[in-house]
């Protein structure tokens, strides 16, 4: 499980699966802060992403999970 820690605060955030993402765009469009890049395979911004798991229920291929 992937986590980071700043100053004794722990986050955790979704991660997009590089060998099933087919970078259609839909989790895109979805999320509320942009958290997500686009490229060959699409990237969430630990920094960024609220958690919210917009992104996760609209992916068609369920290639986004919470790490």
């Amino acid at each position: 499980m992937f986590k980071t820690t700043f100053k004794n605060i722990t986050t955790m955030a979704y991660k997009i699966s590089e060998d099933t993402c087919t970078a259609c765009g839909t989790c895109i469009d979805e999320c509320p802060v942009g958290a997500i890049s686009p490229g060959d395979v699409y990237v969430i911004d630990a920094s960024a992403c609220t958690e919210c798991g917009s992104c996760a229920d609209v992916c068609p291929t369920e290639s986004i999970s919470i790490e």
